[in-house]
C-alpha cells in the first residue's frame, strides 16, 4: 500500500480494433490504475503503436515464441484459457496491491470512488465490482462508439419479460445480453489463480460485494461488433469438453449461426436484444435500472473513436470469420 492508498492493476487479454485497445489502456491509468497489462491474442501493430512508451502500460504480444516461453509452446485452445493463464501471470508480476480481470470492453467509471471503496475494505481479500450493460437509445450509430445510456439487470417474470421485450425476451438474461455477476477485485500476493469473474481457490468468505455498479460493460461497440462476437462463439471449435454458458446465450449464438448469412435477420436480432424503445427505456427508468448518464474515456480526445472507421477496421481485422459464415456485409 502506498501513502496515497492501495495500489491497483488491470488486466485484459486483447483481440480488438486498435483504438478500442487504447482507449481502455488510456482510460484506466488516467483514472488511477498504476499498471494496465494487456496481452495481444494475436498480432497488432497499430495498438503497439499507440501504447509505445505509454508509462503504466505492460503490453505483451502473445504470439508462438510467447508461447514457447512462458508455457512450452502450448497455446491454450480456448479464448477463456488464455484469459485465465495470462491474468494469472499478471496476477503473480505485479507490484501493485490489488488487481482486477476484466475484458477491453469493460471500463471503471469512476477511479476516485474504485480507490476509496480498496481503502474502505481493509479486512476483503476481494471485492465485486457490479456491472452496467450499454444500450442504445436509437439505432443511430452515434458520434463516438461508447454513447448510448446504461442498464441493470433486473429479474423479470417470464410473462413481464415477454410484455416488454416481446420476441427477444429470450434472447436477455435479467434484461441483459451479458453477464450480470461483475468482475471481482482482489488483493495480489496471494496463492490463487485468476478466473473469469472471480480467482480460483479462493475464500469466498473474504468476498465483499460492492453495492456501486462501477463496471461498465460495452458488450458490443457497434452493432457490428456485437454481431462478429456472436458469430465468433458461435463458430468457435476448440479441443475437450465445451465451455457451459446460459440458455440466453446459447440461444443468441444458435440464431446467429442459423441465420449467419443473413445480415438482415442478424442485426435485427442485435438491434432488439442492444436498443431500447421510448416504451421499454420509460418502464426501465421507473424501476430504477436505466442511468443516462453519458460516458467517454478519458485521455482519448486525439484517438478516431467514430463507430464508421471502428466497423472499417473489425471489416478487415475479422475478414476471415466474415467469410466463414458466409456474411455479405
Amino acid at each position: 500500500m502506498t501513502q496515497d492508498g492501495p495500489s491497483w492493476a488491470i488486466a485484459a487479454l486483447a483481440d480488438e480494433p486498435a483504438p478500442l485497445i487504447a482507449a481502455f489502456v488510456r482510460h484506466h491509468l488516467a483514472i488511477g490504475a498504476r499498471e494496465v497489462h494487456i496481452f495481444l491474442d494475436r498480432p497488432n501493430p497499430e495498438a503497439e503503436t499507440l501504447l509505445n512508451g505509454l508509462e503504466g502500460c505492460i503490453l505483451t504480444l502473445c504470439d508462438q515464441a510467447y508461447w514457447e516461453r512462458v508455457n512450452h509452446g502450448r497455446r491454450p485452445g480456448r479464448h477463456l484459457g488464455r484469459q485465465k493463464f495470462n491474468a494469472t501471470r499478471a496476477y503473480r508480476t505485479t507490484g501493485c496491491d490489488w488487481l482486477l480481470h476484466c475484458d477491453v470492453d469493460e471500463f471503471i467509471s469512476d477511479g476516485a470512488a474504485l480507490s476509496t471503496l480498496l481503502a474502505h475494505e481493509q479486512s476483503a481479500e476481494g471485492i465485486v465490482l457490479g456491472n452496467l450493460e450499454r444500450v442504445h437509445r436509437a439505432s443511430e450509430p452515434g458520434i463516438h462508439i461508447f454513447e448510448g445510456a446504461f442498464r441493470g439487470p433486473i429479474g423479470f417474470t417470464e410473462t413481464d419479460a415477454k410484455a416488454l421485450f416481446g420476441r427477444f425476451a429470450s434472447f436477455l438474461n435479467f434484461g441483459l445480453t451479458g453477464h450480470r455477476v461483475g468482475k471481482t477485485i482482489v488483493r495480489t500476493r496471494r496463492d490463487w489463480t485468476m478466473g473469469i469473474h472471480t480467482p480460483n481457490g479462493f475464500d469466498q468468505s473474504k468476498l465483499v460485494k460492492s453495492d456501486s455498479r462501477l463496471l461498465l460493460h460495452f458488450d458490443g461497440l457497434t452493432e457490428l461488433h456485437y454481431a462478429l462476437k456472436l458469430l465468433r462463439k458461435a463458430f468457435e471449435t476448440y479441443a475437450g469438453p465445451k465451455r457451459k454458458i446460459g440458455q440466453e446465450r446459447t440461444a443468441q449464438f444458435r440464431f446467429i449461426r442459423d441465420h449467419a448469412s443473413d445480415p438482415n435477420a442478424l442485426f435485427q436480432l442485435v438491434r432488439g436484444v442492444q436498443s431500447l424503445t421510448e416504451h421499454q427505456a420509460t418502464i426501465l427508468g421507473i424501476l430504477g435500472v436505466l442511468h443516462e448518464v453519458p460516458f467517454m474515456p478519458k485521455a482519448c480526445a486525439d484517438l478516431d473513436l467514430s463507430p464508421a472507421t471502428f466497423n472499417a477496421m473489425l471489416r478487415e481485422r475479422e475478414a476471415a470469420l466474415i467469410a466463414t459464415a458466409g456474411l455479405t456485409l
